[in-house]
């Protein structure tokens, strides 16, 4: 089953709203701010849609986020365990990413999910697609 959220539905309450004024102006003047607003709602998520059922099997991770790290994670130069913390704890990822949620279905990531998204990318030619 496919977990897409649509980034361009405005929530009716700002789930940025603790952080201070400030904060939250250093994270839209950051690069979060700029992958929030420019980069999340382009990625070419339906490159990867195929790949996983529309009704059975277990719900995959949302799909904008799965994107989302693999890019962030070669940006940062990270390794997978890196990429793997940075969504689990980095606020700057969770702006980035848009993820308003504090559930692990959102925040967290198995290396083993991590390594099958990326394989799929791989065995089926999208990742020049997706980092263009």
């Amino acid at each position: 089953m496919i977990r897409v959220n649509d980034h361009n539905q405005l929530p009716l309450f700002d789930p940025w709203e603790f952080l201070s004024p400030r904060r939250r102006k250093m994270l839209d003047q950051s690069w979060a701010g700029l992958f929030q607003k420019e980069i999340l709602r382009s990625l070419p998520i339906g490159l990867v849609k195929p790949y996983f059922s529309r009704v059975t099997g277990r719900p995959t991770k949302e799909l904008y986020t799965m994107l989302g790290v693999q890019l962030l994670q070669q940006a940062h130069d990270l390794t997978d365990k890196e990429a793997v913390y940075q969504l689990a704890f980095n606020i700057q990822w969770h702006y980035a990413l848009n993820i308003t949620e504090e559930s692990d279905s959102a925040k967290y990531l198995s290396l083993k999910t991590l390594w099958t998204f990326r394989q799929i990318m791989s065995e089926n030619g999208l990742e020049t697609s997706i980092f263009n």
